[in-house]
């Protein structure tokens, strides 16, 4: 999965390279939008020292027994530049918050122990192609493929080990890096009193590598699969 991700960025850098230089007059964009979202953490592995029915400091895999992830909100502002005809080039940076909830996590071997929630917060930036069909009375539905990258924090890192505080609760933000993919439709209001305005939904998939976090001391690796709904407002230029 991590290679075919590479493989797609690398195509929407070289479409990106081939069309940034076309000239647009008065039909490039910036939008403001605000959204909410909720998705899954999955495919969590990293090294952990021997549990239950796991013995041995080795890569640990576990499943969340609730593995939501959820967008608390999400603030971005893109810039939409015309390339020809119905296609632009979307540029987009956003500061998200995302957090898991209270759970149980269960271990390969089947240990099952307590989780407290994480919070996530951190910039995500978007690269990639936006089509535009026909206007259809109002409304202009468009769809776009963005490579993405997901850099923040994460906390709630303590491990609690030798009596320094408890398991969950605090401690130092650790580093989360994502890179991945996101695929997006939606439509804004083109003429009308209500112009500007738009809708979007838009699903992260990302593959994290993040630094330690509890008795993961040495990092750890996840996918975040989120579904983000947006409201927008653009300006033409």
């Amino acid at each position: 999965m991590y290679q075919i991700n590479r493989i797609i960025i690398k195509i929407l850098l070289i479409i990106t390279v081939n069309c940034v230089y076309v000239y647009a007059g008065n039909k490039n964009e910036i939008s403001i939008g605000i959204g909410v979202g909720n998705g899954i953490m999955e495919n969590v592995k990293g090294m952990h020292t021997p549990v239950t029915n796991n013995l041995g400091t080795n890569v640990k895999g576990l499943v969340l027994d609730d593995n939501s992830l959820n967008t608390m909100y999400s603030l971005s502002i893109d810039y939409n530049r015309y390339l020809n005809d119905n296609l632009y080039l979307n540029s987009g940076i956003a500061f998200n918050r995302h957090y898991t909830v209270d759970t149980n996590i269960t271990f390969d071997g089947g240990y099952n122990s307590e989780f407290p929630d994480i919070h996530f917060r951190g910039l995500a930036l978007e690269l990639g192609p936006n089509y535009r069909f026909n206007k259809i009375s109002k409304f202009t539905p468009y769809i776009g493929l963005n490579a993405s990258t997901f850099l923040g924090f994460q906390s709630d890192t303590n491990y609690g080990a030798n009596r320094s505080g408890f398991y969950g609760v605090g401690g130092a933000e650790t580093f989360v890096k994502c890179f991945g993919m996101t695929p997006n439709l939606g439509f804004f209001i083109s003429s009308g009193f209500l112009k500007g305005y738009g809708f979007s939904i838009e699903n992260l998939i990302l593959e994290c590598d993040n630094e330690h976090n509890r008795s993961m001391t040495e990092g750890y690796e996840a996918d975040f699969n989120i579904v983000q709904y947006k409201i927008d407002y653009r300006i033409t230029f």
